[in-house]
């Protein structure tokens, strides 16, 4: 994809058909080697596989996969996976990419208040939690904008391939309390 897509953004829930069009999202944002804790090289996700996650997730009454779409194209995922124990269930992790050629244009932000919008709703979850780079400034000014708050920083978390260490801040929204979708 090198055209720069525009237009109105499609936030929807995954279906099988979505599959392949997510891996090779995903490869072209890893491929960037700089915002997501696995590099391209080690990503093994596959169409079949893929189309798993998506039933399994959207299946789970506290899980749910998004996809955005731009001219018809997906131009970015999100997940949240909620626990699957009894303790951990009513939190939601989330995990979100953006295609390059779509950033700048909100598809973040509507990806982010599209699972934000069906958490609130969920009666099971009641916490939504993150990881970020803590580098990965325009991200987490966007978390902290939507109500995330830092929870903790793992200082030196992550090691690039270069030998430099990166920060991961653990960042949280929590689902009862009045947000950016009430009133």
């Amino acid at each position: 994809m090198s055209a720069v897509l525009s237009g109105p953004i499609l936030i929807d829930t995954a279906t099988d058909s979505d599959a392949l069009d997510v891996v090779d999202m995903y490869r072209r944002v890893l491929s960037e080697d700089r915002w997501f804790m696995t590099y391209e090289d080690e990503f093994t996700g596959t169409e079949t596989w893929q189309a798993k996650v998506i039933r399994e997730w959207n299946s789970e009454s506290n899980s749910r996969f998004l996809v955005a779409r731009l001219q018809r194209t997906i131009v970015g995922a999100m997940s949240i996976t909620g626990g699957n124990k009894d303790r951990t269930k009513h939190v939601g992790l989330i995990e979100i990419f953006v295609d390059q050629t779509a950033r700048g244009q909100g598809v973040g932000r509507s990806l982010m208040e599209a699972g934000i919008l069906w958490a609130e709703q969920n009666p099971i979850l009641h916490k939504l939690a993150l990881h970020v780079f803590e580098d990965n400034t325009r991200a987490v000014d966007m978390y902290r904008r939507l109500g995330f708050e830092v929870e903790g920083r793992l200082v030196g978390e992550f090691q690039d391939r270069d030998g430099t260490f990166r920060n991961d801040l653990v960042m949280a929204f929590d689902c009862s309390r009045p947000s950016l979708n009430a009133g």
